[in-house]
């Protein structure tokens, strides 16, 4: 079987899978993603079936969000780009740039002491960088050069990353990121990271322990914080939908949602021709109904059991819907994103 054959081939999931779930070299783990990546690009376009959606819905729950590790956090990834990073605490990306178009949506889940979002344009970045005093700045002396683009978040607060020129980092955080590419494509500014080493205690296990005690904030708000003013500040309002409600985070060349499906309730069928869907199941346990289109005429369409923890794929053209079988409220996140985009 050639390459293109083994791209193509849906029988690669299994042997993916028994792979993708143990703690891997960090480059070792880039080539299975990008073998996985492959296997999704030439079997999600075009019309799917049911059946072959929950296979590969079923190998995600499996494998799980893929463990990435570096010296200030843990990247924990899934293939269309959505993730969540367990920051250690002072510690977050470079300063930075995207040097070719890209859209990254932080939504910050939790802020530990002292953490905090940078976001300058280059222009303002040229005019006061300098790299002893940024270095100072960075080891807790005050400078106002700096101090004018740095704002302390609260939990549910969206930044939005979508032009170039944009000098950003988020630091000291737990945050979700919704990217149009999941690929590294950046111009770092200043690299605090360049000689840190990967804590000897980031393993699954310890992602696992984590992501378990991971809440998703109630409300949440859209700051634009790309200017030395005052951050502009827009509240995010939660859409009812049947079973619980919607709110949307942001809507670019991707789409960024969080839904709460109450106890004992579900949510109508949804559906996107265009874009797959990235499931994270956040709290709670329930059904996610994924369906073609003769199987969503049904009484009972098929689902998958899922609970805490879950990340499943929804390809393009396919109905979903969720059901809370828990006493609490089932709450999850989605990121859509067309294959177009999120394998270019």
């Amino acid at each position: 079987m050639n390459t293109s054959q083994m791209e193509e081939s849906l029988d690669l999931l299994p042997e993916l899978a028994e792979q993708l779930v143990q703690d891997l070299p960090f480059e070792r783990l880039e080539k299975l993603e990008t073998i996985l990546k492959g296997v999704l690009r030439a079997n999600l376009r075009g019309r799917v079936s049911g059946e072959v959606a929950r296979r590969v819905a079923l190998f995600q729950q499996e494998t799980g969000l893929l463990c990435k590790y570096k010296p200030y956090a843990i990247k924990c990834a899934s293939p269309l780009g959505y993730s969540i990073f367990l920051q250690n605490a002072g510690q977050g990306f470079s300063f930075q740039r995207h040097v070719t178009h890209k859209t990254e949506v932080f939504h910050i889940l939790d802020v530990q002491p002292g953490g905090y979002v940078f976001i300058c344009d280059f222009e303002d970045w040229g005019k006061c960088y300098d790299q002893d005093s940024f270095a100072a700045w960075l080891a807790g002396e005050a400078d106002e050069r700096y101090d004018r683009f740095r704002y302390q978040p609260q939990p549910g607060d969206v930044f939005t990353i979508k032009e170039l020129g944009i000098v950003h980092t988020v630091i000291g955080c737990v945050l979700e990121e919704f990217a149009t590419v999941s690929t590294d494509m950046v111009d770092r500014l200043h690299d605090q990271n360049e000689r840190g080493e990967i804590p000897r205690q980031f393993n699954r296990l310890y992602v696992k322990e984590h992501l378990a005690r991971l809440t998703l904030p109630t409300h949440s708000r859209a700051v634009n914080n790309c200017s030395p003013d005052e951050p502009e500040i827009e509240e995010l309002h939660a859409q009812e939908i049947n079973g619980g409600h919607l709110t949307e985070l942001a809507r670019t060349s991707l789409v960024a949602s969080r839904y709460v499906i109450e106890p004992g309730r579900a949510s109508d069928l949804f559906i996107d021709r265009e874009r797959a869907a990235s499931l994270y199941i956040a709290e709670g346990a329930g059904r996610v109904i994924i369906a073609d289109e003769a199987e969503a005429l049904r009484t009972s369409p098929p689902s998958l059991a899922v609970s805490a923890g879950d990340a499943l794929l929804v390809p393009a053209g396919l109905h979903y819907g969720f059901v809370n079988e828990d006493a609490v409220p089932l709450k999850l996140s989605e990121q859509r994103i067309s294959l177009d985009i999120a394998f270019p």
